[in-house]
């Protein structure tokens, strides 16, 4: 049985003594990773606090570690703190090798993206040992980036999407009441609000609030219109937006970020409908170069469908707040995220 376990000070020696292990073994066959005084408490105490580390136990004997934080900037220095996870120091004792508990603990780490509302898992391995990238390859991650370090390491560079498809999640400012649309206010009342918006937050607004607010009820229309045609039964006019699983890209849309993340079991489907990404793209017709999610509506069951068949949308690194984009087109020209549009008030109203 294997039981997984966040380590405390006591648990350092524990923590050591896997590391040795491991560093001992692959200096045996000749593919040194780690020198042994890099391993050392005294060393792992300038990165690490000992709550960082996870400690799997084989039939109650210590058997793994890893380290999991949610700032690198020494390897990750473009990823805000907070926006992804970090697998640091994954080791496996001899005894134990080849018992599944690499993949147990990336596992668990996965699971700590979903709780945490994180979007992202990220590691840095050698790349000139394919064996430990094929671990992380099965996995789900993808090297991104391959560098040599200090003219001397050999550095691959993995990401993992947390695509958590059973959760919808709304971000909204701190301050303020969630689950609310401008476009469920009269169009005048509306743009007198988000003018007001525009002035205090210049990067969050597109400059022409009339044009913004025209396309935007349009296209709510659009949506829900398409949506009633594939047996969708909405009931408000306007829905309250949501993304399906987390987005890290969205977290930079406010000052303070908040977010509510609601079980899609908890709504009834015939309410939610989805794009396989943001609105505004998804139905800009520039755009379309003709892949079946174009100016398409989806219900829960199609839109998994998409997502095992495609994957997420991609969604590029950017700061709205601070106002940094991709230069390769407009980030409204992005997809982005999976979209979800409640169009009923039944559920929301035990979160508002």
């Amino acid at each position: 049985m294997v039981e997984i376990t966040t380590a405390s000070e006591k648990d350092i020696p524990v923590i050591e003594d896997i590391l040795i292990d491991t560093v001992r073994w692959l200096d045996s066959i000749g593919q040194p990773l780690w020198r042994e005084d890099q391993i050392t408490w005294t060393r792992l105490s300038k990165d690490f606090r000992a709550s960082d580390f996870l400690i799997a136990l084989l039939d109650g004997v210590p058997a793994a570690c890893m380290a999991v934080v949610d700032y690198d900037p020494a390897f990750w220095p473009d990823i805000r703190k907070g926006s992804s996870l970090f697998i640091h120091k994954l080791a496996v004792k001899r005894f134990a090798a080849g018992k599944g508990l690499s993949d147990t603990l990336i596992t668990y780490a996965k699971t700590m993206c979903m709780e945490k509302g994180i979007a992202a898992l990220r590691l840095d391995c050698h790349s000139l040992m394919p064996k430990q990238r094929a671990v992380y390859e099965r996995n789900g991650f993808v090297c991104v980036e391959e560098k040599i370090l200090y003219g001397k390491y050999h550095t691959a560079f993995y990401k993992c999407e947390i695509n958590d498809t059973k959760h919808l999640y709304h971000y909204f400012e701190n301050n303020l009441p969630p689950l609310r649309v401008i476009t469920s206010l009269p169009r005048e009342e509306a743009a007198i609000k988000l003018r007001a918006f525009q002035a205090e937050n210049p990067n969050l607004t597109h400059p022409n609030i009339d044009w913004f607010l025209n396309r935007r009820y349009e296209m709510e229309k659009i949506v829900r219109d398409k949506f009633i045609s594939i047996g969708g039964k909405p009931i408000n006019t306007a829905p309250v937006y949501f993304t399906l699983g987390a987005n890290e890209g969205m977290k930079t849309w406010f000052q303070d970020t908040a977010w509510i993340k609601i079980p899609v079991s908890e709504f009834d489907l015939d309410t939610v409908s989805f794009t396989y990404g943001d609105m505004f793209p998804v139905f800009n017709s520039s755009l379309n170069t003709g892949e079946e999610w174009w100016e398409r509506v989806c219900r829960y069951d199609e839109i998994l469908k998409m997502i095992d068949k495609y994957g997420y949308p991609e969604d590029p690194v950017y700061d709205s707040i601070n106002g940094i984009f991709p230069k390769d087109k407009p980030i409204n020209q992005h997809l982005k995220y999976i979209e979800a549009h409640v169009w009923s008030d039944e559920v929301l109203n035990k979160y508002r």
